[in-house]
């Protein structure tokens, strides 16, 4: 009866989660579009563009080595197999390693704020010395808050994940409303920076909170271990080359914008990269949700078959969510542009687009990249990792001096393809997984919802020429039904249907 129950419970974090998830990236969103425009006409281009600088810049360097995915790894397995003692050890090794690490990021902090003239050296000298302030600031608080990273991956391994959305939530709304307040009340570049660090701040307090209140995670600081030390380093030091480089590939790019094209470049690409995060980060809602399942089906006696089971019911539900948005952004997104920001920003669109078109592949693969975390083997990942950030960095090198924020979303586009075949490839070859299979049962029994809703799309939009906000949403929402009910009556299964109609009703009596 109580595992019942705790089975019970599971379920509903991980419905109330995704359901929290997508909450938040609407909050996202629409913050986003009523007012990062507006933000960017109060501090201008420049400013904002060396806020985008300053934040990829610092984020660069802020890599936690792989311990935080190490965290919520270990602990989901200490806490199945009711390791209590474990955590509490665990833990303790791996703050004293933020501590060092803290240490060693601070040196490399100073070295950078003494070297910011020849790094960019095309910022005129007001930018420089505004940058500077900036990058004390944003680095100040990095520090402070690196150890506490591990909260977000002790709050998964629980299982906790209405309260890590909740957390995020809070986040948002708090800092667009005093963002709003400060700046109507005159306040420029600086205020905003503070209002993101205090509510960051803020939210470790929460998120502290709930692990103490919550969870039964203590941390033993006497505790000191080799052996799991050097488990924990046989893990980790493979994350961390995929934490650097999955960074490189959007936080360097406002750099080489910065040095060959100015901030003006990179603060178009920081919108870009906004809006293709909105796609990822709904396609990624639910990720870290299934670990405990995955490590389970990895562990059983029909690994395949259970392992590529979950791998296709998740992938169809996130290639609905992602091909959809994929959809209208791409038959839309000219005119919403036009819309939100003005004329003459074209440059974003294309950018756009070419980053958030291989999501339609490599985002409903998730299962197969948390099934290389279970069973220890994202070192693959990490090696295509690498391989994909040079190729990222040596075409962008080669292309935005003359294309500028074109073609830096060339150059991701293209390192974003070469990642997913050959993920695909470790898919299908590594774990072992039927990849012909996944893409038959996800990808093609949807294609023609998929490709059907794009041509509708089009000529929807082609033939009803832009009247405003008004009939920019009513055409999004005839998109959106025409895509529903092609989902419906052409590619959904009984399963998924029951899905949306059950969260549906969930919702419903909720608000009654």
């Amino acid at each position: 009866m109580k595992k019942k129950s705790k089975n019970k419970s599971s379920s509903w974090q991980i419905k109330a989660g995704a359901i929290m998830s997508y909450v938040g990236i609407i909050v996202n969103m629409i913050a986003g579009m009523i007012y990062t425009p507006w933000i960017i006409r109060n501090i201008g281009q420049s400013g904002y563009g060396l806020f985008t600088l300053a934040s990829s810049l610092i984020s660069m360097f802020m890599v936690d080595f792989g311990i935080s995915a190490a965290v919520s790894k270990f602990l989901a397995q200490y806490i199945i197999k009711g390791e209590n003692e474990k955590i509490g050890n665990f833990l303790g090794i791996v703050y004293k390693l933020y501590l060092i690490l803290d240490i060693l990021i601070l040196a490399i902090f100073s070295v950078v704020y003494f070297n910011v003239e020849a790094i960019y050296a095309n910022l005129s000298a007001d930018e420089i010395s505004t940058f500077k302030v900036i990058f004390i600031i944003t680095a100040t608080y990095n520090l402070i808050a690196f150890p506490f990273v591990t909260l977000s991956g002790i709050l998964t391994a629980y299982e906790k994940f209405f309260q890590l959305k909740l957390c995020n939530i809070i986040n948002k709304i708090g800092t667009v409303i005093c963002t709003i307040i400060a700046l109507l009340l005159g306040g420029g570049l600086f205020s905003l920076v503070f209002i993101n660090v205090f509510w960051n701040l803020i939210t470790i307090g929460i998120k502290l909170y709930i692990v103490l209140k919550d969870t039964s995670a203590e941390v033993n600081f006497s505790y000191w271990n080799k052996n799991e030390l050097k488990d924990l380093f046989s893990f980790s030091v493979w994350a961390t080359v995929i934490s650097i480089m999955s960074r490189l590939v959007f936080n360097i790019m406002p750099s080489i914008l910065a040095a060959v094209s100015g901030a003006q470049a990179a603060a178009l690409f920081g919108i870009a990269s906004t809006l293709e995060g909105y796609v990822f980060t709904f396609s990624d809602a639910v990720n870290g949700m299934f670990l405990p399942k995955t490590v389970r089906a990895s562990y059983s006696k029909d690994r395949e078959k259970n392992l590529l089971g979950l791998m296709i019911r998740v992938g169809r539900i996130n290639l609905s969510i992602v091909g959809i948005i994929v959809i209208g952004f791409g038959v839309a997104g000219t005119e919403f542009i036009n819309l939100w920001l003005g004329e003459g920003y074209m440059g974003v669109y294309i950018c756009t687009m070419l980053m958030i078109l291989p999501d339609i592949i490599y985002c409903p693969q998730q299962i197969g990249r948390t099934t290389l975390i279970a069973e220890n083997k994202i070192n693959f990942q990490a090696y295509i990792y690498v391989f994909v950030s040079i190729v990222n960095i040596a075409i962008a090198l080669l292309l935005c001096p003359k294309l500028g924020v074109l073609g830096a979303g060339i150059a991701i586009g293209i390192a974003y393809t070469i990642r997913l075949v050959l993920m695909t490839l470790v898919f299908d070859k590594v774990l072992k997984l039927n990849m012909k299979k996944f893409f038959y049962e996800c990808h093609f029994k949807l294609l023609i919802p998929l490709v059907g809703t794009t041509i509708m799309g089009i000529l929807l939009f082609l033939l009803i020429s832009p009247k405003g906000w008004i009939c920019f949403f009513c055409k999004c929402g005839i998109v959106v039904i025409i895509y529903a009910v092609l989902m419906w009556f052409m590619a959904w299964n009984k399963d998924e249907k029951q899905l949306v109609l059950g969260t549906l009703k969930s919702l419903q009596r909720k608000m009654k």
